[in-house]
């Protein structure tokens, strides 16, 4: 009988000693997920890449990225930023070679007079592979930012009906791309079309979202924005002559 107890003991510690330390792999998948974005910070690519899965995939504020290179292309659009990253963990869970992570991110993109700041809530799916904790799918919540005071401008337009619409439709996807080109890609211009019997009224729409007075001034200061400005057609222009053009923000 002694002898049993002797076995079923050396069993039961063997046993624990195969059995992962899950504090251990917690922090394995939480310092995979830092180190992802330690080499973003830097625009590190290949660095990025090391820690991802080859099916890596993401969604973020309503975008799709089917693999690891179209997320890429986001940093891409902002290289040369000094980056401001703080990631802190909620929750992390370890379930054999499968581990989720709950993340707070708080991050900013500063790129001379531009600054970009958001906060989000983001959900991280890791897988173990080669004993290697590697990112394999994350979903991005965007968090209501207190500094955003919903700073739009408003352009009723009387577009005459001899009037190509593709030559204003192009002129705002201009625009737009230069505001993105700054990192401002949640900011910039919507064209859309009125539906009213009368044709001596507005017949169409352009909102322009600037989330702030400050981004506003920021764009339409930037060279980006005025070399694209500065090269408006001359139908564009004279349709802009009459438009009604106001600015709003949120109630205070």
């Amino acid at each position: 009988m002694k002898q049993f107890f002797i076995f079923l003991a050396m069993v039961t510690s063997l046993v624990a000693c195969q059995q992962p330390n899950l504090d251990s792999e917690k922090a394995s998948a939480e310092a995979a997920i830092n180190e992802f974005y330690s080499a973003a910070q830097k625009f590190d690519y290949e660095g990025m890449k090391s820690f991802c899965t080859p099916d890596f995939s993401a969604f973020e504020d309503g975008m799709k990225f089917n693999t690891l290179d179209d997320f890429i292309n986001l940093f891409k659009g902002i290289e040369g930023a000094t980056v401001d990253l703080k990631l802190n963990f909620v929750k992390t869970e370890v379930s054999g070679n499968m581990a989720s992570s709950i993340v707070e991110f708080d991050a900013s993109f500063t790129n001379g007079p531009a600054v970009i700041h958001f906060l989000t809530y983001e959900d991280y799916i890791l897988k173990k592979v080669n004993n290697k904790w590697l990112l394999s799918y994350f979903h991005s919540s965007h968090l209501p930012n207190p500094e955003d005071t919903d700073y739009a401008s408003v352009h009723l337009l009387k577009v005459p009906e001899d009037m190509e619409i593709d030559e204003l439709s192009e002129t705002i996807s201009k625009l737009n791309e230069a505001i993105a080109s700054m990192g401002y890609m949640d900011c910039g211009y919507k064209l859309l079309q009125i539906k009213e019997d009368n044709s001596n009224t507005y017949n169409y729409f352009i909102r322009g979202d600037w989330k702030t007075q400050e981004t506003y001034k920021t764009i339409h200061d930037s060279d980006a924005f005025k070399n694209v400005a500065d090269s408006i057609p001359e139908a564009v222009r004279d349709v802009m002559k009459t438009q009604l053009y106001v600015k709003v923000e949120k109630i205070e």
